[in-house]
């Protein structure tokens, strides 16, 4: 029974250990989005700043998609409903 408790303790503590780091690291990309497009509007004549602003939001939004695909294979996993497929590839 204790050995089960302390397990059930240390699970629990790794998944809000994990879900903490989780949330800050889709705030990061989601604050660049946000703020790259806060400024491009802002300054919308500036095409230069413009196409700058909108890289940014793309290179963030192709990392919070990322993010979210990990945590989604992550539950996949973790209800067995990952299926995993041996295959022969070359590493080159």
């Amino acid at each position: 029974m204790a050995d089960a408790l302390t397990t059930a303790k240390n699970a629990s503590q790794a998944k809000s250990d994990f879900l903490s780091h989780m949330s800050h690291e889709i705030r990061t990309p989601m604050n660049a989005i946000i703020g790259m497009t806060t400024i491009a509007l802002s300054r919308i004549s500036d095409k230069q700043k413009v196409e700058d602003c909108l890289k940014k939001t793309l290179l963030a939004s192709r990392h919070l998609l990322g993010l979210i695909n990990d945590i989604l294979d992550m539950s996949k996993i973790e209800s067995n409903k990952l299926a995993l497929s041996y295959e022969k590839f070359d590493l080159q």
